[in-house]
């Protein structure tokens, strides 16, 4: 389980990162956009994440 909430530190932390940089060079709107396509992508990969951990302990 220690994994799982490495991974998940880090994925967050690489989308919030992302997202920052480019805020700083977009407008808001855009800034939305992105933070949500970013917000969408981690969210993908924990569930991607969270099944390849539950599928092998089985």
């Amino acid at each position: 389980m220690e994994l799982m909430s490495t991974a998940t530190g880090m994925v967050m932390g690489a989308a919030v990162g992302a997202a920052a940089v480019y805020a700083a060079t977009q407008d808001k709107r855009q800034m939305r956009k992105t933070v949500h396509k970013l917000a969408k992508g981690a969210e993908k990969t924990l569930v991607d994440l969270d099944r390849m951990v539950s599928h092998n302990w089985r």
